[in-house]
């Protein structure tokens, strides 16, 4: 009994102390502080191995336990900072800041950030804030030596720095920030090589102090020199991709192209998952006007180094760039595979789809994108372009305001504003857009042209042709600014001087179809459609692959009644783009005039197939279903044009003429005729088949006071004048009746209309 006693406690004390770890363990790992501190560990070890993005999983978890941990926000604004969110970055700083207003570091890397964004009196603001707290911070005179030189003041830039040497004499980079300052004047500049040689004494690995040797040493002539410090800074610092670039640049100032292609090549071979390392080989091919290289070499790094998504995803970019959509097309599907939530996959992806005509598809994907990366300005920007593209003007207004804030002088997002005020057709909106354009970038000649546009709209006109000229002289070649000088002119009647700036445009720019358009229009308001088909075959021959100028020619012969003219040209559009859908619809509208309406048919379905979300294709492959005697397919296709569209004028109209015509249900008839009228108001159809519902319907007057109007508008109209008699004997007025079921025959005297007159004539007797 005593040995199993004994046996007892022994056990019970072996268990005790492990019992009492658990609940130290247990106790600390519910002690919020520790919890904190292992996530900012955590997310530190992920920051120095460069992932960024664990990284930030883990500071925001710390943040979750103590909001105002300046800790975690100091090392959330380092890692945005290392992942090229500037705006991020700057956004946490100023929260370090304001938490901890002794973080001197944080002062100082806040002041670098303001400086990057030209606000020097604000990041002076926090150099002195760090000097007033410590007298002896040599950062913050360095960072003053950098504010006072980007304001030109040489001598101040020069005593600050200077003084932050004193303070840290052993500071490599205070050395090499000395000779640029000392650099940039001609009565110091003798000093510079040598702050530089002991700069790179301090530190030889010192990168940047190489290169700014390299550049003295260029600008003195000393080619070999030059190359000699960028290649032994290439060798201290391999990684550093700044370095390799400069000496890409070297090369290429020296007129060898080849070797700068061969250091970027190097570069992306060296460091194949690099993505800078990419995209400046990709930038120098384009920059260098060399796409085909550039494909070749992509081409051969991608099969060298399969895994490597920043090879491929600039791969990518290059064949977009070539529209090799073939060749991109197997690529995007790879890069989904394994890279599908980076942004530029998903942008990659878009623009196969809209090499594919699926405008809906490209902006899911992009809606979808940005949705997961607000951030992104270029996804933003895309998805903006995209929008407009579909006709959505509110994403597109949304998308280019969020683009906006990320890059507020971005010419892609001021351009975007620029079309959606235009699309709006809202001029104040324009002038808003343009002056904000001109406050940023006042050397920025299109948003005089937005400006000019805006004030020749709001009816300022001296105000608007000062702007258009003054785009004009600072881009005498552009044609856009003679295009809105001559539609100011033209709206103030004066058509010599208006005719005389578009065919300026022309000069400038002999594809322009708005230009010519402009000229046609002039020619046909001033009656003389000769004179247009001729001006337009003139312009052909001066551009004649210029599909525009062909469906133009077409137009015009349609209006001129030379359907096989008209057929001919429209095919020849469509031959050379087959997306042109006026070209299709007017050759369609030539094969119905010459009596081939199978054909005719044939083609449109093939065209509405490919765009079943068009409104208006799905209403005019009705219309000639209806003129094919296909009663009940046209119904339907013009309900469907309406399921689209419920505003779709034409197909409101035509199907509740049919449906009277049917004898269908009235009440349903008249729905759909008031929309047409609505929509339609001014369209002497619109009235006539309103009329003739409420006629059906017994309400005699109501359609009789339509039917007047719309027979003064068209009086050539045989319906009309038929649907006015037979509603004049309805009301009683025999002889105004006979008077115009008489003019329906004599008008159309082998139609339809003539043989259902003839009849009420006989009824009437």
């Amino acid at each position: 009994m005593f040995m199993q006693r004994k046996r007892k406690v022994r056990l019970l004390a072996a268990v005790i102390p492990a019992f009492l770890a658990l609940l130290v363990i247990s106790g600390c790992s519910r002690d919020p502080n520790v919890r904190k501190r292992k996530y900012l560990e955590s997310g530190k070890r992920y920051e120095t191995d460069a992932k960024y993005k664990e990284a930030m999983i883990q500071f925001s978890n710390a943040l979750k336990i103590d909001k105002n941990c300046s800790e975690a926000h100091y090392e959330m604004a380092k890692t945005y900072l290392r992942m090229g969110a500037i705006k991020a970055s700057y956004g946490e700083l100023m929260r370090v800041v304001e938490l901890s207003p002794n973080n001197l570091q944080a002062r100082i890397d806040l002041g670098d950030l303001l400086l990057a964004g030209n606000a020097t009196d604000r990041a002076e603001e926090q150099a002195k804030a760090v000097i007033a707290a410590d007298p002896n911070d040599a950062d913050a005179y360095a960072l003053l030596a950098t504010i006072a030189a980007r304001k030109g003041d040489h001598a101040g830039a020069l005593s600050n720095i200077q003084h932050a040497v004193s303070i840290e004499p052993k500071r490599a980079a205070f050395h090499t920030t000395l000779a640029l300052i000392q650099a940039s004047d001609p009565v110091t500049a003798g000093s510079a090589v040598q702050e530089l040689q002991q700069a790179i004494a301090l530190d030889p690995k010192d990168s940047h102090a190489h290169m700014v040797m390299s550049a003295l040493l260029e600008r003195k002539g000393d080619m070999a020199g030059a190359e000699q410090q960028l290649e032994t800074a290439i060798q201290n610092a391999p990684n550093d991709l700044q370095v390799r670039s400069g000496l890409a640049g070297l090369y290429l100032h020296a007129g060898d192209k080849g070797k700068a292609e061969q250091t970027m090549r190097k570069a992306v071979e060296d460091l194949p998952n690099e993505e800078r390392a990419s995209e400046l080989l990709k930038d120098f091919y384009i920059q260098t006007g060399q796409p085909g290289p550039a494909e070749t070499t992509f081409a051969e790094l991608v099969a060298k180094y399969p895994k490597s998504y920043p090879i491929k995803l600039n791969y990518g970019i290059i064949l977009a760039a070539k529209q090799e959509y073939d060749k991109l097309s197997p690529l995007v599907d790879q890069l989904i595979k394994s890279n599908a939530s980076q942004p530029q996959v998903q942008l990659l992806k878009s623009t196969l789809q809209l090499s594919q005509n699926k405008v809906n598809d490209a902006a899911a994907t992009l809606q979808a994108a940005a949705k997961s990366s607000p951030e992104n300005a270029q996804l933003q920007i895309a998805l903006g372009k995209v929008a407009l593209m579909k006709g959505d003007v509110n994403l597109a207004q949304a998308s280019f305001d969020a683009a906006e804030k990320e890059v507020p002088t971005n010419v892609e997002v001021l351009a975007g504003q620029a079309d959606i005020a235009t699309r709006k057709n809202d001029p104040n909106m324009l002038m808003q857009v343009a002056e904000k354009a001109i406050g940023l970038r006042p050397d920025f000649a299109l948003a005089y042209l937005w400006r000019g546009t805006a004030e020749a709209a709001l009816k300022q006109n001296d105000k608007a042709e000062a702007d258009f000229n003054m785009v004009i002289a600072k881009n005498p070649n552009a044609p856009q600014p003679y295009i809105e000088l001559g539609q100011l002119k033209l709206s103030q009647s004066k058509f010599p001087e208006g005719v005389a700036q578009m065919e300026k445009a022309l000069d400038k720019d002999p594809r322009s179809v708005p230009a010519l358009r402009q000229i046609v229009a002039v020619n046909l308001f001033q009656k003389q459609p000769d004179k247009a088909l001729a001006r337009v075959q003139q312009q052909i021959v001066k551009a004649p692959g210029n599909e525009p100028f062909y469906t133009l020619l077409a137009q015009l012969q349609m209006n001129t009644k030379d359907y096989a003219g008209a057929r001919d040209n429209a095919k020849k559009a469509m031959d050379m783009n087959a997306a042109d859908g006026a070209a299709v619809q007017t050759y369609a509208q030539a094969l119905v005039n010459l009596g081939n309406i199978d054909d005719a048919l044939h083609t449109w379905q093939n065209w509405q197939t490919s765009h079943p979300t068009d409104a208006n294709a799905t209403t005019m492959l009705a219309l000639m279903q209806e003129q094919k005697g296909l009663t009940g397919p046209a119904i339907e296709n013009y309900k469907k044009a309406l399921s689209i569209d419920p505003e779709q004028g034409q197909a409101a109209n035509n199907l509740a003429y049919l449906m009277v015509t049917s004898g269908q249900n009235l009440d349903v008839a008249l729905s759909y005729a008031q929309t047409a009228r609505r929509v339609l108001k001014d369209a002497p159809s619109t009235a006539d088949t309103l009329a003739w519902v409420y006629y059906n319907k017994g309400t005699y007057y109501s359609a009789r006071d339509l039917l007047e109007d719309a027979v003064k508008a068209e009086p050539s109209n045989a319906a009309m004048h038929y649907h006015l008699g037979m509603t004049y004997s309805k009301l009683g007025r025999k002889s105004d009746a006979v008077l115009e079921l008489k003019k329906a025959v004599s008008l159309a005297p082998n139609s339809s209309t003539a043989k259902d007159a003839t009849t009420a004539l006989g009824q009437l007797g």
